[in-house]
């Protein structure tokens, strides 16, 4: 049982230095929460402003939230809020998917996540509160169908979270959010 433990701590770690390596760049296309966990229960790091460059490391399997990187900060956000060019066109991140952009389906671990991002953070004390919390599916988040989708598929029924506005239909880099991907 150990072993497997280890063996697993270290599929994590090795997930977590290669995962760098297949980072697909995007945009935050509203101000939306980085959350420590993909729930919105957990602490928030912090809010991405709309029109900051991201760099999502992937996101879980039904593409409800997304493992994303923004100044110096790493979190999970709704991956709605994602934009990512595709085509010559900036895209919504449920528009295409994950294989469309090369982003890996990822499982989160809250222990591996926090020692490795959050050690030091105000809320880092707390860690074990959140290594035993159960993540729920998000409300109001529909898995994507199997196959090719058409685009906006799941705004049909759609309702943005609790405080956010529903993400834009057709979003665009306004002046001002020309930034620099780091």
């Amino acid at each position: 049982m150990r072993l497997l433990g280890m063996a697993g701590a270290a599929l994590v770690a090795a997930f977590i230095v290669t995962g760098a390596a297949h980072a697909a760049p995007g945009f935050a296309t509203a101000d939306v929460n980085m959350r420590t966990g993909p729930d919105t229960e957990f602490p928030s790091v912090g809010v991405i402003p709309e029109g900051a460059p991201v760099e999502v490391f992937g996101c879980l399997n039904d593409e409800s939230w997304c493992d994303v990187s923004s100044q110096d900060n790493r979190g999970w956000v709704f991956s709605e809020y994602l934009s990512i060019e595709y085509h010559g066109a900036v895209t919504a991140l449920p528009d295409v998917g994950l294989g469309g952009f090369g982003i890996p389906v990822v499982v989160f671990n809250a222990g591996e996540y926090w020692n490795h991002y959050y050690v030091g953070r105000p809320w880092f004390r707390e860690r074990d509160r959140w290594i035993a919390f159960k993540i729920h599916p998000r409300e109001g988040w529909r898995a994507p169908p199997p196959g090719p989708r058409k685009a906006g598929w799941w705004r049909s029924g759609y309702r943005a979270p609790h405080g956010m506005r529903p993400p834009a239909e057709h979003w665009e880099r306004r002046h001002g959010h020309d930034h620099d991907h780091r």
